[in-house]
């Protein structure tokens, strides 16, 4: 016999086992998952793990950074109803792989706990329907025009505004531009014609009209801010307008409001000069939210406060509106998103909170001609209390 003697076995028999050799074992056939089994079997579990704990501390930080922390301001800009999906679409891998499936799961459930709050769903809506409105309720609109009739049609764009039938409009970007720079406009005699026999107040980029007599009129001016980026200081340092108006001998205080930007989308992002961009509008975002958050807790009346107020749902930024009630819990969209209105939107920017006292009937997000402004439109169906009637104690104390 010739040949030579492998551990797997003799030359006469390839994968027998010797006697004569100890603790000789077969070979492993080829393809067996003995051969098969290791690292590469894992991976796939081990990437699914990392994606998970990767989005679970994103959404973790963005529920402690944003609105505290300047810089979260240029990060945290993702679809609110992402923390929805992103973790639905995480657990159906989860579900199946073999390798780290527990620690997968619970995890992408986690995530999933931590974001539920700042989807931006109310899904409320679904079981809402469209309760009876009195007919004596009073209608308030809100809208971001977006530089008023400048790229549009001036009759339609009228003539749209004019179909709200609204009692009250708080209009944004009452302006125009010139350039790269936001200016100043007067069309007081074209609204005088459309709107016959209502009161108008106007500061700065904002302009508020009443059926209602208008009693008192304020542009908050917070101290201490950065001077002005262009030459229009009113449309830095006014984001603020509120309006007392006489409803039936109850005063009502309306703030139209649009508070600066998160970031500024014009600028490279790799450049120091966006990073000190967004720390700047983040200093004057919170001058401003100081100034109207002293204003709302010095007001006794029933309050209305509706704009483009750049705010993402879940974010720390909706601390300086305690008190208030979001009308979007009456509202009779599961997502109320306001921005943009050509394609899908994904994002609410525009907001409208109210008293708890005042008895609000219904919140609608609406579409204008997609010609007319990038944002939807606000309506608002709304009760204000008796005369005489006390504030709760979550309004007489708003901190």
């Amino acid at each position: 016999m010739t040949g030579t003697l492998t551990a797997g076995g003799s030359a006469d028999r390839p994968g027998a086992v010797d006697p004569d050799v100890p603790d000789a074992v077969p070979d492993p056939a080829p393809g067996t998952p003995e051969e098969t089994a290791g690292p590469s079997r894992r991976w796939p579990g081990r990437l699914l793990l990392a994606v998970a704990v990767l989005w679970a501390l994103f959404v973790a930080a963005r529920a402690l950074l944003s609105g505290r922390w300047w810089a979260w301001n240029g990060l945290g800009l993702a679809p609110p109803v992402l923390h929805l999906l992103v973790p639905l679409a995480l657990l159906i891998p989860a579900a199946l792989i073999r390798h780290g499936r527990r620690a997968a799961v619970g995890v992408v459930l986690l995530a999933l706990l931590l974001g539920s709050w700042q989807t931006g769903l109310h899904p409320g809506a679904l079981l809402r329907g469209r309760p009876a409105v009195p007919a004596d309720a009073l209608k308030v609109v809100s809208w971001n025009t977006f530089f008023w009739d400048q790229d549009s049609d001036t009759d339609a764009f009228y003539a749209y505004l004019r179909s709200r039938s609204a009692d009250v409009y708080l209009l944004q970007e009452y302006q125009n531009a010139r350039g790269d720079e936001p200016a100043p406009i007067d069309d007081l005699a074209r609204l005088r014609k459309e709107f016959p026999g209502f009161h108008i107040a106007t500061e700065g980029e904002f302009l508020t009209l009443s059926r209602f007599p208008i009693t008192s009129v304020r542009a908050l001016r917070p101290d201490g801010l950065a001077p002005p980026d262009t030459s229009w200081a009113d449309y830095w340092n006014i984001r603020v307008l509120r309006t007392d108006i006489d409803v039936d001998g109850r005063t009502l205080s309306l703030y139209n409001t649009h508070l600066p930007d998160l970031l500024n989308v014009d600028r490279n992002p790799l450049t120091p000069a966006y990073h000190r961009s967004v720390r700047q509008l983040s200093e004057r975002r919170d001058r401003h939210f100081e100034a109207l958050r002293e204003d709302l807790d010095a007001n006794g009346h029933p309050v209305v406060l509706a704009g483009d107020l750049n705010v993402l749902p879940g974010t720390g930024d909706l601390r300086w509106f305690d008190g208030l009630r979001d009308a979007a819990d009456a509202g009779d969209s599961v997502y109320p998103a306001t921005f943009p209105v050509s394609g899908p939107a994904l994002w609410r920017l525009d907001w409208a909170f109210v008293s708890p006292r005042i008895d609000l009937h219904r919140q609608s997000v609406q579409d204008p001609p997609a010609a007319l402004s990038t944002h939807r439109l606000i309506d608002l169906r709304l009760s204000l209390p008796a005369p005489g009637a006390s504030a709760p104690a979550t309004e007489k104390d708003r901190s």
